[in-house]
């Protein structure tokens, strides 16, 4: 690939767990309610909290709620029965998304708000997931993680559990280069 003027860029893992019943879907931090989604009234607090998340994260683009929220419920796999929402005093400190695709659960976006970040919530969210998903007869839940994500997300899934299953890397060739002449 460098021979033809790719460089690596970027580089993703998809990280597994392997669950083992019953989970413990364990305590969430003080302060912190951890509840289900009700789509009707809180897409819109899901999506802003995914939004300001992955703000700074590598490659992120905003995306329209309009937009987001159709193609989240418009999707086969849309299941808010696996979507969480944490809140503390009464506002949105983190949210988690997932679906269920053959015989495994997917965690698709898990986002904590930066002032809760390294407080325990995003550990308790993906614990919340891993009993639900349990409790449906899955027993294998995956993600994708930016591999060099700089929330500490790759430790704090090694943390819950998970382990690296399969890696992927992004290349670019800057504008204009070409392959080079035989």
């Amino acid at each position: 690939m460098r021979a033809r003027g790719m460089r690596p860029v970027r580089h993703f893992w998809h990280m597994l767990i392997d669950l083992t019943p019953p989970l413990d879907q364990g305590p969430a931090p003080a302060g912190v309610e951890i509840t289900g989604v009700e789509p009707a009234s809180q897409l819109r607090v899901v999506h802003a909290i995914i939004e300001e998340a992955f703000a700074d994260h590598w490659g992120h683009h905003a995306e329209p709620f309009d937009r987001w929220a159709e193609e989240q419920t418009g999707s086969p796999a849309y299941d808010p029965g696996l979507w969480l929402l944490a809140t503390a005093q009464g506002q949105p400190a983190g949210a988690l998304t997932g679906h269920v695709a053959d015989d495994r659960g997917w965690v698709d976006y898990l986002g904590v708000l930066p002032p809760w970040r390294g407080r325990g919530l995003g550990a308790a969210l993906l614990h919340r997931s891993f009993a639900t998903f349990a409790g449906r007869g899955i027993r294998r839940v995956i993600l994708n993680v930016d591999a060099e994500n700089t929330t500490g997300a790759t430790a704090l899934y090694e943390r819950a559990g998970m382990r690296v299953v399969n890696r992927w890397d992004l290349y670019e060739r800057p504008l204009g280069a070409g392959a080079p002449a035989p």
